[in-house]
């Protein structure tokens, strides 16, 4: 594998990340690699003494003891938004849950305020939080209980995203994402888009042909079994070209791929497998994962 993209104090960081994130998997704190949301939906639960929902449930993320539902989003301040509250949350279903938790982190994911919101406020699929809601729906942190083994290693973590960030690795809290572009990118001398929300396409090369890119970190682990992966959200992109590129426990990159968007005949239901099958797949880092081929090598476009 070509990882001589990232220096040798880039690669330890990548690997301390890594060992600081299967820390916080053995302590329950998170599942997969959504962080800043599972430690949110962690959070919560200790809290409001809630059982977590099964990753499957998508309308909801957990339950208390008489069976209500709780919607958790989680949101990380930097220093200058400390005091900006301010949130506009999107995708919620309200009649499917019964409150709505929000949890902010500072920058080390410490809790600086948690509200607990009614899902009656929530007339539909999109809410603003406001100063009123925080005033109204604000909870004593004073009664956050988190053992302090488990603090530690959130802070840990925390630290070791800020390096990541630093070393100009990743560029929002989506990880696994951004480090996927980083590659992508400097193998194919693309710009990446100036948004990391950007709707439609990742990055364009000096033609301006667009290209969609998607990250999966693939590595033989009890966390990581199955092999039906999803590429989610491939539907209405205006990307020509779909790059997939997968990493391996220390975030290093373990295989990509480019296809032709006008190729894949599931966007709704893609997964990592389409790689194998699809024609006009072409390998650009040969893959060091059992279940997914090498296929032509790629030139250029």
């Amino acid at each position: 594998m070509n990882n001589t993209l990232f220096s040798k104090r880039q690669r330890f960081a990548l690997e301390n990340f890594a060992n600081c994130s299967d820390l916080l998997l053995s302590y329950g704190v998170i599942s997969t690699d959504s962080f800043t949301g599972e430690i949110g939906e962690y959070i919560a639960c200790q809290y409001f003494n809630l059982q977590k929902a099964h990753r499957v449930q998508k309308d909801f993320d957990a339950t208390d003891s008489c069976g209500r539902k709780y919607q958790v989003k989680s949101k990380v301040l930097k220093d200058s938004q400390r005091e900006n509250f301010n949130y506009n949350i999107t995708g919620l279903h309200p009649k499917e849950f019964q409150y709505l938790i929000v949890v902010y982190f500072d920058t080390h994911y410490k809790p600086i305020r948690i509200l607990k919101i009614p899902s009656s406020r929530i007339t539909n699929n999109s809410y603003a939080i406001k100063s009123c809601d925080n005033c109204s729906y604000a909870c004593d942190l004073k009664k956050l209980k988190i053992k302090k083994e488990i603090k530690i290693a959130i802070n840990e973590f925390a630290k070791a995203y800020i390096e990541l960030e630093e070393l100009n690795i990743i560029r929002s809290r989506r990880i696994v994402g951004d480090i996927g572009e980083y590659y992508a990118s400097k193998h194919l001398s693309l710009t990446l888009s100036n948004s990391n929300i950007e709707k439609g396409w990742d990055a364009k090369d000096k033609n301006g042909i667009k290209f969609e890119i998607k990250t999966r970190r693939v590595y033989e682990s009890y966390r990581r079994i199955g092999k039906s992966r999803r590429l989610n959200n491939l539907k209405g992109k205006d990307a020509k070209y779909l790059i997939v590129v997968t990493l391996d426990r220390n975030f290093l990159c373990s295989g990509m791929w480019i296809i032709p968007m006008a190729n894949i005949t599931n966007p709704k239901s893609a997964h990592l497998g389409i790689v194998n099958t699809l024609d006009g797949v072409r390998s650009i880092i040969p893959s060091n994962v059992s279940w997914l081929l090498d296929r032509e090598p790629f030139v250029s476009l």
